[in-house]
């Protein structure tokens, strides 16, 4: 009996069942080959394809976000790196403005560095999307309100946001 038990097991042990594996190799192959296509036109194209990409990720929240400036009195210029600048506002911002997709919303603080900062952020929306606020608030309130110890602050550039002691 025991022997007769071994040898069932043996026998299931080696069996062959009828699986096909090319159906999900062959999708893994294609994937590859378009993350290897899409890699190729990103170092080709340089950053003007992950700007242009930026603002397309971002378009839908960027749109509200224009509206939002005009209704707070807001000027707003595109800029050629796609980044909107909405200045001038009577309130609808942060102490220090504000970016909601591509569009950096502010009263009177501006400049190239703090632009650099802003469009980084515009980054940051279009790397996680509508969950960024979440994200961003969490690490605010995990740093203690502290520009200095924020995570995304940090990757923003501390230097370009004029958070530098």
């Amino acid at each position: 009996m025991r022997d007769s038990g071994r040898q069932n097991l043996w026998r299931m042990s080696t069996h062959r069942t009828k699986t096909s594996h090319s159906e999900p190799v062959g999708r893994d192959r294609r994937s590859v080959s378009i993350l290897a296509a899409l890699t190729l036109a990103v170092i080709l194209a340089g950053p003007h394809l992950a700007i242009a990409t930026r603002a397309v990720v971002n378009l839908p929240v960027s749109a509200v976000a224009v509206v939002w400036a005009r209704a707070h009195g807001g000027s707003c210029d595109v800029h050629p790196d796609l980044l909107v600048t909405c200045g001038s506002m009577r309130g609808g911002y942060s102490i220090a403005g504000t970016t909601v997709g591509n569009v950096w919303l502010y009263g009177d603080q501006h400049g190239v560095d703090r632009q650099r900062h802003e469009a980084r952020h515009s980054d940051q929306w279009a790397v996680f999307g509508p969950a960024f606020p979440a994200l961003y608030g969490a690490d605010w309130a995990h740093a203690g309100g502290d520009p200095q110890r924020s995570v995304f602050e940090q990757w923003a550039g501390l230097h370009d946001g004029h958070y530098r002691r």
